[in-house]
């Protein structure tokens, strides 16, 4: 029974965070901010505004689950002054707007610079106290799990909050780059130890291990990224970047064995870290800056720029990037010849597709009254401008 209350206490606890409702609020803003760019390029909402808001924690939750299991299974106890600084350091990048900046290795790294900044005048005392080293390798090996979440997430989850934006070529033409800006939030439960906690909360639950008493809190942990592809194709991109902040992650992990042995090895690997996060975002950024569309209009055919959820085009499985060069036998170049040509067959589409690797294939789908007159793509060309 006292598991269930403390548990609950700290479910109580975490409603009444600000990361919480600052988080949320971001994905709105991330929401209206991508809707609004979708209608200003395309004169249209390729997906709902909420989307990111339902993701940022159902896409997580899973992985919250799994990284509170290890934080508590394994005891890794962090002090509750760095879950303080921590939450004080989330909120102020919240409200920068900056969501790149909410990677875990940069809050982490700079709410350890912030602590450092705080106790400098008796920072030599403060780094010899064993209770504050014996925290630096839970510290890093928690940071190393949610860097690696945070891998997985932009590998797996990217497409809700992806979205295609017109770009002018050095030629005055229009292609397209495709904006990733999400935020997702993650409940993890933490091991702390009671004594600073029970000080200013004398209520609140506690458990013994061995000869320390400690508590549980429900923490949100914030992962936020950002990214924009052109150059390659977003699956390339944002599957090669998320392989690469992974790899960080399980770098992270295996280096908290120094800080075991080592414990002023911590500084250095969480500088390190936080040089190494940042090296790859500017990376990716600088690959991707090269003067070449990966998605840009076509002479071959119609290039496919999005596909709107639950069309027809979704259920032909069109991709973005592929060009489609007949509908009905007709050969397209815009959308104008493409509407004209679906209305050869009104009641059936058959489509002849060259995909991303320049090899046709054919798509084919019944026209139902329910669906919409357009089949449900967004054209490189938005304009239909004839070629």
């Amino acid at each position: 029974m006292d598991y269930l209350v403390m548990v609950a206490t700290a479910l109580g606890r975490f409603l009444i965070n600000p990361i919480v409702y600052l988080t949320l609020l971001l994905a709105v803003f991330l929401g209206y901010r991508r809707v609004k760019r979708e209608r200003s390029h395309f004169h249209i909402r390729i997906q709902h505004g909420a989307t990111e808001l339902h993701s940022t924690i159902k896409e997580s939750l899973g992985y919250a689950l799994l990284l509170s299991f290890i934080s508590v299974g394994a005891g890794l106890v962090v002090p509750s002054t760095f879950l303080l600084y921590l939450t004080a350091v989330t909120v102020v990048l919240s409200i920068t707007l900056v969501v790149a900046s909410l990677s875990p290795m940069y809050t982490i790294a700079l709410t350890v610079a912030a602590i450092a900044l705080a106790r400098w005048q008796d920072l030599p005392q403060y780094l010899g106290d064993a209770d504050i080293t014996q925290a630096f390798m839970p510290i890093v090996l928690l940071t190393g799990l949610f860097v690696l979440v945070e891998g997985v997430l932009i590998r797996r989850a990217y497409r809700n909050g992806l979205t295609p934006s017109l770009q002018k070529t050095k030629r005055g033409l229009h292609a397209i780059v495709y904006r990733l800006r999400k935020v997702w939030l993650l409940p993890v439960f933490m091991v702390i130890p009671s004594g600073p906690l029970q000080a200013i909360a004398p209520y609140w639950p506690q458990f013994t291990l061995g000869a320390s008493d400690f508590s549980l809190v429900l923490f949100p942990i914030v992962i936020g990224t950002a990214l924009t592809s052109r150059k390659r194709m977003p699956d390339a991109v944002f599957t090669a970047y998320g392989k690469c902040v992974t790899t960080l992650g399980l770098l992270l992990i295996l280096s908290a064995t120094i800080v075991y042995y080592v414990p002023l090895a911590f500084w250095v690997i969480i500088t390190v870290g936080a040089v190494m996060r940042a090296g790859l975002s500017l990376y990716f950024v600088w690959r991707e800056r090269a003067d070449s569309y990966a998605v840009a209009p076509s002479a071959k055919g119609i290039m496919i720029a999005a596909v709107l959820p639950d069309s027809p085009a979704e259920k032909m499985g069109l991709q973005l990037g592929e060009c489609i060069v007949k509908v009905n036998g007709q050969p397209v170049t815009n959308e104008d010849e493409l509407y004209e040509a679906l209305q050869i067959n009104a009641a059936y589409c058959r489509l002849e597709v060259l995909d991303y690797q320049q090899e046709m294939r054919q798509a084919q789908h019944a026209v139902f009254a329910e669906d919409h007159y357009r089949i449900g793509i967004i054209a490189a060309d938005p304009h239909g401008r004839r070629r």
